[in-house]
């Protein structure tokens, strides 16, 4: 059994670590959770149970509005582009987690190596409007729901089709192949078996200006070690560059990844990086691939992207999580703008989360974040009619809180608010380019299924 201690950090670290299901094999369950409960209850528990293949959803939606007569709630607002009600995610799962002590994208865990091979797979379905930002050019940006959809309409998307294998060489290893969801980020989610339940409505401008999905190869390993040490893992992977399956400058993508966790399991540091080439790899027309353009497709530009996050459980009813992150891009479309030919970005946010009682949470985040140039499509403030950028650049300071209250298992609440400030160059970034701070109440509902 895992020591008491490695459990309550556990709770602390979901929804990092999401529910037993994603510890070793060895460690059980007391009862299944929320994730799975509607086709459990119709269909029974075989499936689960003999054959380790779980049927789950989820529904998310919310209403989001601003103090400046605006419609736009963007850009710290994202995914919510517009104000009022928004169908955020529904989402519908079919995965079977392999066995095994290292879960790629998460990292390596306590115990020792399973000595038998495991496979598994992943296939999510997802509509709704975060779905814009989560299609793959190449596969399935080209959908009739799609292809009709405005700026403010639903997508349908494949979020994720991979194949999964635990592999007991090393201290344990697992290798991904596919479609997935980033192994970068602090904030992505989409790693654990339900990624709606992210820590905010909201997301950083470090989330925004990274990667969503990548197509290709990810192994991860762990360093073997004494038993009761602390534990190194690494991912390597190689991928069709940003949100593509048909990257068309044919160059990929090194993901290159380091995880450790402390012996108490209570302090996670994740270093992770990818770099490629950043050129032609943007599609206006359907809102897809690379949210970063630069070039054409017979351009070499280097984009680099890197993420330090450092996460520790204080006690049993607080964690702290400080990410750094940093990127460039060689010869970026709208770095002209402030007189550039390359652009970087970069910036920290810190992120405390507070147990205030079994069922309901308190989470805060503080974040700057600076760019040069301008270099997000989003930043960019595209006129949609004649097609004429007029972007913002410089900083950006966030402060966010939320309470997330789950009355039942299958059920989450979260009031949250937000104030943002932009001080820099070019066009006012809030209520359609004529403010310079926003404030943002949203109220989200969460259902899983």
């Amino acid at each position: 059994m895992i020591p008491r201690n490695h459990l309550s950090a556990s709770t602390l670290f979901a929804p990092v670590l999401a529910a037993a299901a994603l510890l070793p094999v060895h460690i059980q369950a007391a009862e299944p959770g929320p994730s799975g409960s509607l086709f459990r209850s119709a269909f029974g528990d075989g499936l689960e149970k003999d054959y380790g293949i779980k049927v789950h959803g989820w529904g998310q939606a919310g209403w989001i509005y601003n103090d400046n007569g605006s419609d736009d709630v963007s850009k710290q607002a994202f995914f919510n582009n517009d104000e009022g009600f928004n169908l955020n995610q529904f989402a519908l799962a079919i995965e079977k987690t392999p066995k095994g002590n290292v879960v790629g994208r998460v990292g390596p865990f306590p115990g020792p190596m399973p000595q038998e091979a495991d496979w598994g797979f992943n296939v999510t379905a997802l509509y709704g409007k975060d779905a814009r930002f989560f299609k793959t050019y190449g596969f399935d940006e080209d959908l009739g729901v799609n292809r009709s959809a405005d700026a403010n309409d639903e997508n349908f998307n494949i979020a994720q089709a991979y194949l999964d294998f635990y592999i007991p060489v090393l201290g344990g290893s697992n290798l991904m192949l596919g479609v997935f969801h980033t192994p970068l980020e602090n904030e992505i989610g989409f790693a654990l078996p339900s990624p709606a339940p992210t820590d905010f409505y909201s997301h950083t401008y470090s989330f925004m200006h990274g990667p969503a999905k990548h197509t290709g190869a990810l192994y991860s390993f762990k360093l073997p070690q004494e038993e009761g040490g602390s534990m190194l893992g690494f991912e390597l992977g190689v991928v069709q560059g940003w949100n593509n399956m048909q990257d068309p400058n044919g160059d990929p993508d090194v993901i290159a990844n380091l995880r450790w966790r402390s012996a108490d399991f209570r302090t996670w540091v994740d270093w992770e990086n990818i770099y490629g080439n950043g050129a032609g790899d943007s599609f206006a027309e359907c809102a897809c691939g690379s949210p970063i353009p630069a070039g054409s497709d017979d351009d070499n530009l280097t984009r680099y992207a890197s993420y330090l996050t450092v996460s520790h459980v204080l006690d049993e009813r607080n964690r702290v999580a400080v990410e750094f992150n940093y990127g460039q891009q060689e010869d970026a479309a709208f770095a002209a703008f402030a007189n550039k030919g390359n652009a970087q970005w970069y910036g920290t946010d810190v992120n405390w989360y507070h147990r205030l009682g079994d069922n309901l949470m308190w989470n805060s985040r503080a974040e700057w974040f600076y760019t040069d140039a301008p270099v997000h499509v989003v930043m960019a403030n595209i006129d949609p009619h004649t097609g004429i950028p007029d972007p913002s650049w410089g900083s950006f300071y966030g402060f966010t809180t939320n309470l997330a209250w789950t009355p039942v298992p299958n059920v989450r609440l979260r009031p949250e608010l937000r104030y943002d400030i932009h001080s820099g160059n070019g066009r006012d970034a809030f209520g359609g380019g004529r403010e310079d701070s926003q404030l943002v109440g949203s109220f989200d509902v969460t259902v899983f299924f």
